[in-house]
């Protein structure tokens, strides 16, 4: 160990734990980093992972099997419909997620429901985005109708965090109560008490989009469903599926960047009826945490040095991370910020602080990887220590963050971006699309759905042509109205025997109802395909999956039709759709065209053929990875699909081994080389290094790889930054221990000067106006014989105290001690127009502070008192450094400085304390009256005289001028 008082040592680990209380504190009672915080929050829950799925709350979904062949607003009543199949059904509690505040356009379906609400014999929860702040509404008018209805009342609206992500749920909102209440309490058949004030209690969400148990509206309200899947549950009935997306009812929350609006109300009902698992934990255990991570690195260090210290600080950092995920997974939040700022601080405070008590071995560690180029060693060696740390940290944390999935939504729009940046790769070679537009329904006068006539018609158009396959993006899974229509679809797909069926709709085992299921749809010789796909956190579609609850989806289906053979599929059990542009680059045909024959066989020979809804008004529409701000049509993206699976998968993720080393070298790079380079290279060779990252990332996903950038960034910029910082830290540092060490030989002006000159310490000066002071104490070379040298250093120290203040007041430069004589200079190194008047000024404070030290050497029995002389002289001096190049010293040289030592001499002998040249006495800006002529009097190496001026006898006056700026050696 390198040697330090003990007691200095924990002295510097104590302040080094309170600085990291202080700096927890801090942030717990200003809650800063607050997006950080939020972060870390919805990180636990993916960490937690998906639940099951509760059991007593059901999601009824207005979803797109629901508005086929109708317009949004649905009528409602079809909603009347939906409530009187659930209450047949036993639903304990009904929530209408929809809201009903003004009269529709058809009177007969407002009083339907109406009716259906009051005869439901259960609680019908209507919800309301809107209320007059005293808990009124216009659900059903208001009102008096509103009380007939037995309806109850009560708000659907949450406020987001400042990040716009839905975490918490109040009571009430505008005196009204929330779905939330009025649900739960109902089905509780009690209050229920909801923690957080008005702050509101967070929302233990159970996983993301689909994790509710779904009925679809228009099952409920044709009686298809099973009973047992609503009964004694809370049923929300609200928008879900892609149709959600459509509406933009869909919104960030913790699991789910676009969870539709009844979801998120399901998932707080779910929240009330279990108690509000997830709570804060106890304001007393953040405070603990902080004192404990607060002490770990400093007492660590104290026992076993303060590189243990920062090991140590490091574990207790993880370990708290770890006890923060259980009790999150318990249902207790704590706090990471606050805790973690004062572990970090605790760390860097206790290697900074005692970095003098490292080992011997870890000194000669950080001598041998970062050798040292001159400058202090000591601060070379924290320095060193601290790049260290610092790559350690820029490598770990964002490793960390990787693993939980922190940034995952912004990683995914990474994706775009370079789905952007590659372009257009030209519209898919072997896929045609044939589209329900609106040339379709002007040109057959005809709303949706169609009749299942064009269906088969267009079948039989296609294979006519030579389809290699027919891919239907249509749900045929109920009949329709004209039986002999649905023959002749039945029909058609038999006989052009090459044709795939969409559904979203699938059973146990992967069945399905396309054509009613079973034989019927064996005979058909089709094959079904689920066309459902699952949003990213975004809320947009970028992968496929390969089954859906054992049924294969809709572009694996087509493609082995067509191939006659499974595709090889890449790990996993979904893949990247290899979009080759943004919407509209599939090659079209209107589906009016495919009917009337007016298309050449050319364009869809040997091809598949995707027929699906491209108008506006079916709105089957999705955010993909290259819509952009608009909208994709399903059936494209099936296109899209198909011809992903037909070129082999081309896009596939980079190993994870290849994700952790980007991470390494470009988090650690710039700390490392900062090791042995000079900051400049290194920051340049981390730039260098990022970019080419950037632009190797690009390359590859062109070529079919997708590796992860965002962590990789994240880390060469953590790694770039703090190798700057800890750069300019240390050099402010290192400058510092100069100035404090260069000022003990020369005055703090010309530290000042030295450090700010970008050519360093120079020898030579500069010539200027000034005035030249000479002190000495008379008698104090035999008083000090007469002493113990401890009396005799003691008193010296006390009268250089006192003059040195009265020359330093008056903004004189403390030039050297000469025993118990002193040379000071006024207006040099820093320029003084009153220099004369400041050294005056410093005179007559000297004189004045004599009367108290000789009472000091009174009380103390040492003497009866001394007297000084002092001489002042004005003019021509020569100031700078003088010396070598290793050692120098800070002067003022020149006649000038001559005279003024002769004439402190010269006032040996006389009544005088203090001789004025002329000089100083012309270079007076201000009036004095106090001042006398002497006379005339030779000066050694002069040859003309020079006129003296002295104080009036008695008591020098007090001091004219204010202490002004201190410059001292």
């Amino acid at each position: 160990m390198t040697t330090r008082s003990p007691r200095r040592r924990l002295l510097l680990l104590l302040a080094a734990a309170l600085l990291a209380v202080v700096v927890g504190a801090f942030f717990q009672l200003t809650g800063a980093l607050g997006g950080v915080e939020r972060a870390g929050y919805d990180a636990r829950f993916d960490v937690r992972g998906d639940r099951d799925a509760p059991d007593d709350v059901v999601v009824i979904g207005i979803d797109e099997r629901t508005v086929q062949g109708d317009d949004w607003p649905i009528g409602r009543d079809r909603y009347a419909k939906a409530i009187e199949e659930l209450s047949r059904a036993g639903a304990g509690v009904i929530v209408m997620d929809v809201q009903i505040t003004e009269a529709s356009d058809d009177p007969e379906a407002d009083s339907a429901l109406i009716s259906a609400v009051k005869a439901a014999g259960r609680p019908v929860v209507m919800a309301t985005t809107e209320t007059d702040g005293n808990g009124k509404t216009a659900i059903f008018g208001g009102g008096k109708e509103l009380i007939d209805s037995r309806a109850i009342p009560a708000s659907s609206l949450m406020q987001p965090d400042d990040d716009g992500v839905f975490r918490k749920i109040t009571a009430e909102v505008g005196k009204l109560q929330t779905v939330m209440v009025a649900a739960a309490s109902r089905k509780l058949g009690r209050p229920i008490v909801v923690p957080g004030g008005e702050d509101g209690a967070l929302v233990d969400f159970s996983g993301p989009q689909d994790t509710f148990d779904h009925v679809s509206l228009a099952a409920v309200e044709a009686g298809a469903f099973d009973p047992a899947a609503v009964r004694g549950k809370v049923a929300v009935i609200g928008v879900t599926d892609t149709f959600a997306n459509t509406l933009g009812d869909v919104h960030a929350t913790p699991v789910d960047e676009a969870l539709p609006g009844a979801e998120i109300q399901a998932a707080t009902i779910t929240t009330a009826l279990t108690g509000f698992p997830l709570r804060d934990a106890p304001v007393w255990t953040v405070w603990l945490a902080i004192v404990l991570l607060a002490v770990a690195a400093p007492l660590t260090a104290a026992r076993w040095g303060p590189f243990f210290g920062v090991v140590a600080g490091l574990l207790a950092l993880a370990l708290y991370a770890v006890v923060a995920q259980i009790a999150f997974n318990r249902g207790d939040v704590l706090l990471l910020v606050p805790p973690g700022a004062a572990g970090i601080t605790a760390m860097a405070a206790t290697a900074a602080l005692v970095q003098g008590t490292r080992p011997v071995w870890v000194d000669r560690f950080l001598d041998r990887v970062s050798p040292s180029r001159g400058g202090n060693r000591r601060t070379h060696r924290l320095r060193a220590l601290l790049l260290l740390s610092a790559a350690f940290l820029t490598v770990t944390i964002p490793l960390l963050m990787e693993a939980t999935g922190v940034l995952k939504r912004l990683e995914l729009s990474t994706v775009d971006t370079r789905f952007s940046v590659r372009g257009t790769t030209g519209p898919p070679p072997d896929v045609v699309l044939v589209g329900f537009d609106d040339v379709t329904f002007n040109d057959l006068q005809e709303q949706w759905p169609l009749d299942r006539k064009h269906h088969a018609e267009a079948i039989t158009q296609l294979k006519q042509a030579g389809a290699k396959v027919i891919a239907y993006d249509v749900q045929f899974t109920e009949p329709s109205d004209n039986e002999e229509s649905d023959d002749k679809l039945y029909l058609a797909v038999q006989e052009a025997g090459n044709v795939v069926l969409s559904t979203t709709e699938v059973g146990v085992g992967g069945t399905t109802s396309i054509f009613g299921g079973g034989e019927a749809l064996k005979e058909s010789r089709a094959t079904p395909g689920s066309t459902n796909y699952a949003a990213d956190a975004d809320g947009r579609l970028r992968r496929m999956a390969y089954t859906l609850d054992g049924l294969e989806t809709f572009p694996l289906a087509a493609v082995r039709r067509a191939t006659g053979r499974a595709p090889v599929l890449p790990p996993g059990d979904s893949a990247w759709v290899n979009f080759p542009g943004g919407t509209d680059t599939v090659r079209q045909l209107s589906f009016s065209d495919v009917l009337a024959g007016r298309f050449p066989a050319s364009a869809v020979r040997g091809k598949i053929v995707v027929v699906g809804s491209t108008a506006t008004s079916l709105q089957d529409f999705h955010r993909t990875a290259t819509s952009g701000d608009a909208l994709m049509p399903g059936a494209e993206l099936q296109a899209d699909s198909i011809q992903t699976v037909l070129d082999g998968f081309p896009l596939r993720p980079a190993p994870t081994w290849l994700n952790v080393l980007f991470v390494i070298v470009l988090g650690a790079l710039a700390p490392l080389a900062a090791l042995r380079l000079r900051v400049s290279l290194a920051v340049g060779a981390g730039l260098l290094a990022l970019a080419a990252f950037v632009v190797a990332a690009q390359v590859a996903f062109e070529n079919g790889t997708i590796y992860t950038v965002v962590y990789p960034i994240l880390a060469a910029g953590a790694g770039l930054l703090a190798t700057g910082a800890i750069h300019g830290v240390t050099v402010a540092f290192e400058r510092e221990q100069a100035r404090d060490a260069f000022a003990r030989f020369v005055p703090e002006a010309v530290v000042d000067q030295v450090l700010a000159d970008a050519d360093g310490v120079r020898l030579g000066g500069v010539r200027g106006e000034a005035t030249v002071m000479f002190s000495d104490l008379r008698g104090f070379t035999s008083f000090s014989e007469t002493l113990e040298p401890e009396r005799v250093i003691e008193s010296l120290n006390k009268y250089l105290t006192e003059m040195s203040e009265a020359i330093l007041d008056h903004g004189g430069t403390l030039v050297a001690y000469m025993g118990d004589g002193i040379m000071a200079v006024f207006g040099a190194p820093l320029k003084q127009e009153d220099h004369a008047d400041r050294a005056l000024e410093a005179a007559r404070d000297m004189l004045g502070r004599m009367d108290g030290f000789n009472g000091w050497l009174r009380e103390q029995g040492l003497h009866d008192g001394f007297k000084m002389g002092i001489g002042l002289n004005s003019g021509a001096v020569m100031s700078g450094n003088v010396g070598s190049e290793r050692r120098l010293e800070y002067t003022a040289l020149g006649d000038t400085t001559n005279t003024a030592a002769r004439l402190e001499g010269m006032t040996k002998g006389t009544p005088h304390q203090l001789y004025i040249s002329d000089t100083t006495k012309q270079a007076l800006t201000r009036p004095v009256d106090d001042i006398v002529e002497v006379g005339e009097a030779e000066v050694r190496g002069r040859k003309a005289k020079v006129k003296l001026w002295s104080l009036r006898d008695g008591d020098a006056p007090a001091p004219l001028t204010e202490p002004s700026q201190r410059v001292e050696a």
